[in-house]
């Protein structure tokens, strides 16, 4: 059986640097931005601000919609189909954990927005970081 996955992700800016997370999941790591999956009757903007806090220690505020899939992006670990939404953020409060969360996330570090790891990065996320910078310029 085939599902749908929604996830969505913060972009977090300092300067000419965006935020970004290694994280882990089986036995493959990977670049992506933080956030994540939106669970079962919860609202898009307060998964985000739920998963940014257990990734980054950060509380963020959600600024607006950056993106959304255009492409149909399948899981290679299961049988689902990823939507991914990303939004621009802006910190509120909180500390940054650069060595993770303990868990999926390994470690957090800034990377210019014109040097983003592409060829680290799931085809969902791809698909976004190769707009990134025309994106943050409107």
């Amino acid at each position: 059986m085939r599902r749908f996955s929604c996830r969505v992700y913060g972009v977090l800016r300092d300067g000419d640097k965006v935020l970004l997370t290694r994280s882990r999941f089986g036995a493959s790591t990977f670049i992506n931005f933080p956030g994540g999956g939106v669970e079962l009757e919860e609202a898009p903007g307060d998964a985000l601000r739920r998963e940014f806090v257990e990734e980054t220690g950060l509380v963020i505020r959600p600024v607006r919609t950056l993106y959304a899939s255009q492409e149909a992006h399948l899981s290679t670990q299961a049988p689902i189909q990823i939507v991914s939404v990303y939004w621009l953020v802006e910190k509120m409060s909180g500390e940054l954990r650069p060595a993770g969360n303990g868990d999926d996330v390994l470690e957090l570090f800034w990377r210019a927005q014109a040097d983003l790891p592409l060829k680290e990065m799931f085809p969902a996320d791809l698909e976004f970081a190769s707009r990134l910078p025309a994106l943050l310029a409107a």
